[in-house]
């Protein structure tokens, strides 16, 4: 689907895409990919992108590991709830403050075990139930060892 979209080109053209009311526009904002340059400016100098950029289907990981550090857990959580998250910046999240981000990375496909061991003792019962029985799954998914 991202081939159907033409590269944005600059940081005022996606601020004018996302600001849209015309679908198809808005939905080249979320789609369509940026050079690295524009990723940068867009993440620097527009804060109030920056959930907006993590929406984005095409945001590079290293992109996504400046997203992690934004005070605003919504946009954290939305770096987390990305398919493709990289395990590392999952690993990073494992310790955020937000229950929100800390669950995401409990039920994330790409977190290891080492990261998901982690949050098997969390305050929020929900994020260390999640956590005890994604382990518990893997454990049972195990081949037995030889005798």
């Amino acid at each position: 689907m991202v081939d159907r979209f033409p590269e944005i080109s600059s940081v005022e053209e996606f601020i004018r895409l996302r600001a849209s009311e015309d679908p198809t526009e808005y939905n080249r904002s979320a789609w369509a990919p940026l050079p690295l340059a524009v990723w940068w400016d867009l993440v620097r100098n527009h804060p109030n992108m920056r959930i907006w950029a993590a929406h984005n289907r095409t945001v590079p990981p290293q992109i996504l590991a400046e997203l992690i550090k934004d005070p605003d857990w919504r946009v954290r959580d939305r770096v987390a709830s990305k398919r493709n998250c990289p395990p590392e910046l999952l690993e990073q999240l494992v310790t955020d403050p937000h229950d929100s981000v800390r669950r995401l990375v409990a039920g994330h496909p790409r977190s290891s075990r080492s990261t998901v061991a982690q949050l098997v003792d969390d305050p929020w019962p929900a994020i260390a139930q999640e956590a005890r029985a994604r382990l518990a799954n893997w454990l049972s998914a195990e081949p037995p060892e030889p005798s």
